[in-house]
């Protein structure tokens, strides 16, 4: 798996949840009620394949949120209710992960922008605003290829690279879990806040692991061989199919962010970070300037935060979004 082994251009390139690691584990979950608001179903995209819907309702345009890598729809249970008083907000949780179906084939880019369509057509949606976070930004691009009538306008967070590009490097140690860190649901999202800068739902926790009834969070509800399968299928982008008006975030890269454990390097570990964070602001320039080049409508904003920026900056990021929204109107 390219780019596993190096954080941040990872963490660009294709989100950092999974470098809690873990193979995929039979177990009950404990019970857990998501208190987010949305409504869930669950929409047939292929024979044997169900994709997990959630729907915060609102009035207005449909409003599509698509996570990165790793994570579930739920990602968005706080962020997406920046946005329902005008939108109509929907989450799709893409095959392999969380609730939706697990199979083993149909993870190119192709299929996974035919699954959006899918969700579309049974929710009689005409064109929709996609908001794709990290990985996600590939399927927006690919849905602009195969349906660009059908969409209003594309937001990237931290979505918008060329994961062909993807420099491989060797990293610096990770803050190691302790035992207790599984003890709990929110023990285990204090260790993310403080090794990663970010946290997120209690849903999001639920639906990528497995929760033991007294409460121990366990391993990845997604086998290994899914995201491997992502990842192995990435394809540069084709921006020049990007007709709609498109906003791209990123979160430039700042070694205090990405590494708040940094005082426990030693030499090493330090030369290894900084290699990684110049090798990481390189990836991003040529990746802003292939955008801006290859788009024609289109807008991007550089954010001092982490790759999760609708966590670490979801009030400024929210605020632009409307903005950008507003100005190619209803």
């Amino acid at each position: 798996m390219k780019a596993v082994t190096q954080q941040v251009i990872k963490g660009l390139a294709l989100g950092v949840v999974l470098i809690i690691g873990g193979s995929r584990a039979a177990g009950q979950s404990a019970a857990y009620v998501d208190t987010s608001g949305h409504q869930t179903s669950f929409v047939r995209s292929a024979p044997e394949v169900t994709l997990e819907v959630l729907d915060w309702a609102g009035n207005g345009p449909a409003l599509v949120m698509l996570a990165g890598l790793g994570n579930t729809a739920h990602v968005f249970d706080h962020f997406a209710h920046q946005f329902t008083d005008q939108y109509r907000v929907i989450g799709i949780t893409r095959r392999g992960f969380g609730a939706s179906s697990h199979p083993s084939t149909g993870y190119d880019l192709e299929t996974r922008a035919r699954d959006i369509a899918a969700v579309l057509d049974h929710l009689k949606l005409e064109r929709a605003i996609l908001v794709g976070h990290s990985i996600a930004g590939d399927e927006l691009t690919k849905f602009a290829g195969l349906y660009p009538s059908r969409v209003r306008a594309f937001v990237y967070i931290d979505a918008a690279y060329d994961r062909t590009k993807v420099e491989d490097l060797p990293q610096p140690p990770y803050p190691e879990p302790s035992a207790d860190t599984y003890s709990s649901v929110e023990k285990f999202t204090a260790y993310l806040a403080r090794a990663w800068n970010w946290r997120a739902p209690e849903a999001e926790t639920y639906n990528t692991r497995t929760v033991a009834p007294d409460g121990r969070v366990g391993a990845m509800k997604t086998a290994p061989e899914i995201p491997a399968e992502i990842i192995k299928r990435i394809e540069a982008p084709d921006y020049g199919k990007v007709k709609a008006p498109a906003l791209a975030f990123y979160a430039k890269p700042d070694f205090q962010i990405v590494y708040p454990y940094s005082a426990d390097f030693d030499a090493d570990a330090r030369v290894r970070a900084e290699r990684i964070i110049a090798s990481a602001e390189k990836f991003q320039q040529g990746a802003i300037a292939s955008f801006l080049a290859e788009t024609d409508n289109r807008k991007i904003h550089v954010l001092e935060g982490n790759h999760y920026l609708f966590f670490t900056n979801e009030a400024e990021v929210a605020r632009l979004m409307r903005a950008f929204l507003v100005s190619i109107g209803r």
